[in-house]
C-alpha cells in the first residue's frame, strides 16, 4: 500500500473516529442534536429564511400563503441566545446558531460556504446568514417626552460605541438604516436635555439577542443624565414576536420594541439601527466539522442527515 492511499485512510479514520465510531474502540456515533429557536424567534426567521437546499428553504410559504417550517420534529428547541448557547457548549453532538455578538468561548463557530462571520464578510454581503437589529414604536401613538428623548439617542451616532461592545455593527448607511425603497433615516446628532423628561419607565420588549446593545445603550443614555439605566428602563427580552406584539398594543407611547428580524408593518415604525450575522455553532470539542455549505446545513436541520460523519 503506497504512502498516499495510507495517508488518506489514516485521514478518514481520524474523522471517524472523532465521532466514536465502535471500530475506533468507542461507542457507536450519537446523532447530531438540532438546536434551534423558537418559531416567534427573529434569529430563526433570518436564520430559515437563508438556509436552502437550492429548491426549499427552512422558513417557507405553501400555495395558500400558510408558513411551513422545514426543520426537524426531533430539534430541541430553546427561548433565547443564552439558552441555545448552554445547550451547545454542553451536548459535544449538538449544532445551533446565535448571534455573533453572542459567541462565547464555550463554542466553535463554524464558517459557512468557507466564509467566518466578521464585521468586513457581512457588510460586504459575502456571509449570508445575517440580519439588521431593528428598534420599533408604535406608528400611531406620540411617544412620551422621555421615550422620544431616548429614540433621538438610539438614531445617533452615540450608539456606535454601543453596538461595538456588543460585537455587531453599526449601520452608518442612512438607505440601510431604512427599509429597501423606504424614505432613508440619518444618523443625527444628540445632545442630553437640561434634565432627564419626567415619566414612567420606558418599556423594551422583544429580541434577547439584542440584550448586549440594548443593554449597553440603556447605561449609556442613562449616563448623559448622570442616572441609573435601571431607574429609566423597564428591560425584559422574550423573543422579537413579543416586541412587536407590545408595540402594536402600545397606548402610552412609552414602549419600545426591539426584533432581531426585517420588520415591515405599516401599525410600527421602525429603523435598522445595526447588522448581525446569524453564527452557526458547535460544541468546543468539535473540531471536525468547520465549514459546512447552506445546503448541508438545510440537511442538517431538516434532520435528512442525522450524523456528522454522513455529511458529504
Amino acid at each position: 500500500m503506497n504512502k498516499k492511499v495510507t495517508s488518506m485512510i489514516a485521514a478518514t479514520m481520524a474523522t471517524v473516529c472523532a465521532f466514536g465510531f465502535t471500530a475506533c474502540g468507542g461507542a457507536k456515533e450519537k446523532n447530531i442534536t438540532v438546536v434551534v429557536r423558537e418559531a416567534a424567534s427573529g434569529t430563526r426567521e433570518a436564520f430559515d429564511k437563508v438556509v436552502t437546499d437550492g429548491e426549499h428553504y427552512l422558513q417557507e410559504k405553501d400555495e395558500s400563503g400558510n408558513t411551513v417550517y422545514n426543520t426537524t420534529k426531533s430539534a430541541v428547541q430553546q427561548t433565547s441566545t443564552g439558552t441555545v448557547l448552554s445547550a451547545v457548549a454542553n451536548d459535544k453532538n449538538a449544532i445551533g446558531y446565535i448571534s455573533l455578538g453572542s459567541v462565547n468561548d464555550g463554542v466553535n463557530v463554524v464558517k459557512v460556504g468557507g466564509v467566518t462571520p466578521s464585521n468586513e464578510t457581512v457588510l460586504s454581503g459575502e456571509y449570508s446568514i445575517q440580519r439588521p437589529f431593528v428598534v420599533m414604536t408604535n406608528a400611531n401613538v406620540e411617544l412620551t417626552a422621555r421615550a422620544q428623548d431616548f429614540m433621538n439617542y438610539l438614531h445617533s451616532d452615540e450608539v456606535q460605541a454601543h453596538a461595538e461592545t456588543a460585537g455587531v455593527i453599526f449601520l452608518e448607511d442612512e438607505t440601510k438604516r431604512a427599509n429597501a425603497g423606504e424614505t432613508a433615516i440619518p444618523v443625527i446628532e444628540y445632545s442630553p436635555l437640561e434634565n432627564l423628561p419626567e415619566g414612567d419607565k420606558i418599556v423594551i420588549r422583544g429580541s434577547t439577542s439584542m440584550e448586549k446593545f440594548i443593554n449597553a445603550a440603556a447605561k449609556g443614555y442613562a449616563e448623559q443624565y448622570e442616572a441609573k439605566a435601571e431607574n429609566i428602563f423597564d428591560i425584559q427580552l422574550n423573543g422579537s414576536s413579543e416586541g412587536k406584539k407590545k408595540v402594536i398594543e402600545d397606548t402610552t407611547g412609552n414602549t419600545i420594541g426591539l426584533s432581531s428580524a426585517k420588520v415591515a408593518d405599516e401599525k410600527i415604525h421602525s429603523f435598522n439601527v445595526c447588522l448581525d450575522a446569524v453564527a452557526v455553532v458547535v460544541n468546543k470539542s468539535n473540531t471536525t466539522v468547520t465549514d459546512l455549505t447552506l445546503q448541508q446545513l438545510y440537511e442538517i436541520f431538516s434532520g435528512k442527515v442525522t450524523k456528522f460523519s454522513a455529511l458529504e
